[in-house]
């Protein structure tokens, strides 16, 4: 049925829309012939010309006026390729039109012989290129073209489907390198054929197979026994190996075919076991940096005193928080300090890093990194507070586990950091807030005031008591500089 359109509004349309739009917008719901000629013979812009020779129900006399009367290359071109386009037009148009309307001829899939066999030695090569790349050419046209001098047009021959298979063996053989890589990566050649590239000894056929998509099981088998590193490197990732070839690859003699087995994403937790006692270190490290490691494992290699494989296992992502305990209470300091760094540490994890050892370095790594502890033990508070490094002090500052005096100095503290980590501490009262407001750095200032209106209103000015019915330590420092 006719588009019910008039020709103000088609007009609009191509002049707000593009050509190219509205020729999708009414390639089924035809327009009237009677429009497109009144909008021929009213509206001579480009725009509207390119419209009506791209538009596939055009009058034929239209685009036969408008080859005779409009030189313009894309207009041309447009009309060389529309399907109300006459034979005989098309056949003055290969012969005397431009360079990018004998392209535009090329590449139209509705070809006829004479059309062809007119551009098949087409003086421009961009037009041989598209006439090589046409899939609508027969074998007596492409058996002329496969023996071009240019190997562009060779080249753009050898990605068409349906080759004869003479003309995929002669590609294939080409002297130029662009002609060979068409050949092997998109060339449409039989199973047969790319099964006997795949295993025959040509490296560069073997790589470039790889560049096919979804490649045939039986192909990624045999590229899977070539000799170059780069095939089976990258064959790795499309190649499933069963169980009994893990298997084998665990058990070699060849450290890198265990070193691939250590790596592969669905490795057994029995295969595992045995490449955690693999004598390779690199092979273990491997191994424990697995991100499905089984939890047995990497407990047992947890305990262990291998310090390569401890370290990546330490740096790996998907441990569980049994095997982060037992990587915590680790003998190694360089283990523990991998641990430090880890982004999941629960309170668990922080006791046993912190308290456990004493280690001042560690313990320096987490303040570095701003990580907050509130239960670090008194005899290492001590030594923390005495430390000349700021940040370990600022660590110490949050800890509920602060005496008296131990306050009283990091409220007086000569770093601003150290006072402004005090702000932190869920032990301060109101007072000890009201005095850290008065400090005269604005930061320290600003965080105490800001932790003194979140404090419940009713308590917010009442001294609080101890057990014994003495005021609180925060209150009887606030009384002391007073």
């Amino acid at each position: 049925m006719p588009a019910q359109i008039e020709k103000p509004e088609l007009l609009e349309a191509i002049r707000t829309d593009g050509p190219k739009k509205v020729v999708q917008q009414f390639r089924h719901n035809l327009l009237p012939s009677r429009v497109l000629i009144d909008l021929y013979s009213e509206n001579p812009e480009k725009e509207v010309l390119l419209f009506l020779a791209m538009y596939p129900t055009v009058p034929s006399q239209v685009l036969e006026d408008l080859a005779e009367s409009c030189i313009d290359p894309e207009i041309q071109a447009a009309i060389a390729t529309n399907p109300r386009c006459t034979h005989l037009l098309l056949v003055r148009m290969a012969k005397t039109g431009g360079a990018p309307v004998r392209a535009a001829l090329a590449a139209n899939k509705l070809q006829n012989t004479k059309i062809t066999a007119e551009l098949l030695n087409d003086p421009d090569l961009f037009v041989r290129i598209a006439l090589a790349g046409n899939p609508a050419i027969n074998d007596n046209f492409r058996k002329a073209l496969s023996i071009d001098p240019e190997p562009a047009v060779r080249a753009a021959l050898a990605a068409t489907a349906k080759l004869p298979p003479e003309l995929i063996h002669a590609f294939s053989a080409d002297e130029s390198a662009v002609v060979r890589t068409n050949t092997y990566a998109f060339g449409k050649a039989d199973p047969e054929l790319l099964l006997g590239w795949a295993q025959s000894d040509d490296i560069e056929a073997q790589r470039l197979l790889l560049t096919r998509t979804k490649p045939a099981p039986e192909m990624i088998e045999a590229l899977g026994l070539s000799p170059d590193p780069a095939v089976q490197e990258f064959i790795k990732e499309l190649h499933e190996p069963t169980p009994q070839e893990l298997l084998a690859k665990a058990e070699s003699d060849s450290e890198t075919l265990r070193m691939e087995a250590a790596e592969y994403k669905d490795l057994p937790a029995e295969i595992q076991h045995i490449l955690a006692g693999d004598p390779n270190a690199e092979v273990r490290a491997r191994l424990a940096a697995h991100p499905a490691i089984d939890e047995e494992v990497a407990l047992f290699i947890a305990a262990s005193n291998d310090m390569a494989a401890c370290k990546a296992l330490a740096a790996n992502e998907n441990i569980t928080d049994k095997v982060k305990v037992e990587l915590c209470h680790h003998e190694s300091d360089d283990v523990r300090l991998v641990m430090a760094y880890r982004e999941d540490l629960t309170e668990d994890d922080l006791q046993i890093l912190v308290n456990k050892n004493e280690d001042l370095n560690l313990v320096g790594h987490l303040a570095m990194q701003q990580i907050e502890y509130h239960h670090t033990k008194p005899e290492l508070l001590e030594k923390l507070l005495a430390h000349k490094r700021p940040s370990l002090r600022a660590f110490a500052a949050v800890a509920t586990q602060l005496t008296h005096t131990q306050v009283r100095k990091l409220m007086r503290d000569e770093c601003a950091s150290v006072r402004l980590a005090l702000c932190e501490n869920p032990i301060l009262t109101a007072a000890a807030f009201e005095v850290l407001a008065q400090d005269w750095n604005p930061a320290v200032t600003k965080r105490a005031k800001t932790r003194l209106r979140k404090l419940p209103k009713e308590t917010e000015h009442e001294e609080e008591l101890e057990e014994n019915g003495e005021p609180s330590l925060v209150d009887r420092i606030v009384n002391f500089f007073k």
